[in-house]
């Protein structure tokens, strides 16, 4: 990413963040409720700023689901994991370890971890701590 770039999601992300804090308690909570979240999970999400839980889709896409199917066949579970993975505390350490393609180390303190196993199991796969998924075998 270029200094540009950094700057100017810097720049953006600062001015929310602004915008949020002027608003008084009664306004933040509409503001809340509006997009269905508790005052407390809206405040631990918009802390983290612009790229808060840019992390989920990588993760979905290294453990063998698609993002998009997922949004289209189940919006409550994939909504419920991105606001768990935007206010999460590790996303440094997540996309330091996705980015060095260690998705099975994400698999050991990720907070969606059990989400996405059972959404693998659904499909007749198995979330491991390998590398790869394997399909299950069939009986």
């Amino acid at each position: 990413m270029g200094l540009m770039t950094t700057l100017t999601r810097w720049r953006s992300s600062r001015q929310a963040g602004q915008e949020l804090t002027s608003l008084d308690a009664g306004e933040l909570a509409a503001l809340a409720r509006d997009v269905g979240l508790s005052l407390d999970q809206f405040i631990r999400v918009t802390a983290r700023g612009a790229r808060a839980g840019e992390e989920l889709p990588r993760l979905l896409d290294a453990s063998g689901l698609v993002p998009q199917w997922l949004e289209h066949t189940r919006p409550d579970v994939m909504r419920d994991m991105s606001v768990v993975c935007a206010g999460c505390g590790v996303a440094k350490s997540c996309r330091r370890d996705l980015d060095r393609g260690w998705a099975h180390a994400v698999r050991r303190y990720c907070p969606n971890v059990e989400t996405i196993t059972a959404l693998l199991a659904e499909r007749g796969r198995t979330f491991t701590l390998g590398d790869r998924c394997r399909t299950r075998p069939q009986a």
